[in-house]
Order: structure tokens, then C-alpha cells, then sequence
């Protein structure tokens, strides 16, 4: 299997010119689309998501006990964007959660994405713009088998800078398994792949070797 391995881009490329940046009622501005995706890469970062559901990534709920325990089920929450629009009440990111569900190899995954509002091309209106997919996070259901599942449990950081990269290189990122060749059958290597549009994959990020639970 070969990958490309990716760099990094820390900057946005600014947006060329363009008439909708003239504050009428419905439209998002090149600049303004810039500005959310700069706002949400860096809450991602810093974990500052306000709405997100206790428990996240995935969510926590009381059982008929009274204790609280991990739910699958899916989820999204909304989170409002700071802008100069005339409409900027409308204009808010939303992450959602989806279960468990087989792709083409017929492994299944755990799904997280993001989205932000899109050029909208309809003046004098002040409904919510069109929504845009930024960002789409996936973990192979078997990662949850070992002990850096009960990282991702724990610990939302994970999921949320996994979304930053997706955001920042414009990559679907894959959480999954390699084979461990110095380790036995317990252990695997676990490892981020890039996968852009044109179907190119790159090698992320290596987790590390982690034992399963």
C-alpha cells in the first residue's frame, strides 16, 4: 500500500475579489465564508465548542439507574458564528455524529463532520444560507477495540483536532488499523490517512502501537 505523506498548511489562501462582498441581506462573502473556517479551525484546536454534548464525541445518558453511560445514537449541535452580517444570527457551524455504518471494504466507522454556511447567491432574503461540508472525521469501528478507543472515550481532543486537519488540508481523515510487524496479534499500530477528493491518500499522523482492550 502506498501513501503520500501530507504537509501541513497553516494559512488559508485569501479569496479573490467578488461583488458579494456588499452587505446585502442573505449573502456570505468570500471573506466572511474565509473568516468561519478560520473561527472553527481554531475552536477545533482549542477544544472551545460550547454546545457539544457532554460526553463528546460521543454522548453520555443516564440508564434507568440513575449512572451514566456512553450512547451511540446520533447526534448535532450548532455553534454560532461571530460576523459583521446583517444576517449573522443565521450563520453557525454544525457537527454531527453518526453510528456505525460499512463503507466500501465493508468496514464499518464511526463518522463525525462539520459543516459552515456556503456562498449564497440569494439577495434580500434572511434565511439560513445553504450549508457546506468542511470537515468529515471517521474511526474504524475495531480502533474502538483498543486502548486508543478508550482514548477517544475520554477524551474529546481527539476528534476535535482530527476535524481541524480535515477543515485545515481539506482531506477526509480515516482513524484505522496497520499491522504491528515487530508485535504480537494483541498490539496494532494506529494510524490518520488523508484521502482528498481525486481518491489520493496520504499518511497523517502515526498514533502509535496500542494493545487490544
Amino acid at each position: 500500500m502506498q501513501f503520500y505523506h501530507a504537509r501541513r498548511n497553516l494559512e488559508f489562501s485569501s479569496p479573490s475579489s467578488s461583488p458579494l462582498e456588499s452587505p446585502v441581506y442573505g449573502v456570505v462573502s468570500p471573506n466572511e465564508q474565509l473568516d468561519t473556517k478560520v473561527q472553527l479551525r481554531n475552536w477545533l484546536n482549542n477544544g472551545r465548542l460550547s454546545n457539544m454534548p457532554v460526553g463528546f464525541p460521543f454522548r453520555h445518558v443516564m440508564d434507568a439507574r440513575g449512572t451514566p453511560r456512553i450512547s451511540y445514537d446520533p447526534y448535532e449541535f450548532r455553534e454560532e458564528l461571530r460576523s459583521e452580517s446583517r444576517c449573522s444570527g443565521h450563520l453557525a457551524a454544525h457537527v454531527s455524529f453518526a453510528p456505525s455504518a460499512a463503507g466500501r471494504s465493508k468496514k464499518e466507522y464511526l463518522s463525525w463532520s462539520a459543516t459552515l454556511p456556503k456562498l449564497d447567491l440569494r439577495p434580500y432574503t434572511c434565511g439560513p444560507p445553504p450549508k457546506a461540508p468542511v470537515a468529515h472525521v471517521r474511526v474504524d469501528t475495531e480502533v474502538m477495540n483498543t486502548e486508543y478507543g478508550k482514548h477517544i472515550e475520554r477524551d474529546p481532543r481527539i476528534i476535535l483536532r482530527a476535524l481541524s486537519v480535515s477543515l485545515e488540508l481539506g482531506l477526509l481523515v480515516t482513524v484505522t488499523l496497520e499491522e504491528c510487524g515487530d508485535c504480537s496479534g494483541q498490539y496494532w499500530n494506529v494510524i490518520y490517512i488523508g484521502t482528498a477528493n481525486n481518491g489520493r491518500r496520504s499518511l497523517l499522523f502515526n498514533a502509535g502501537v496500542f494493545r487490544e482492550r
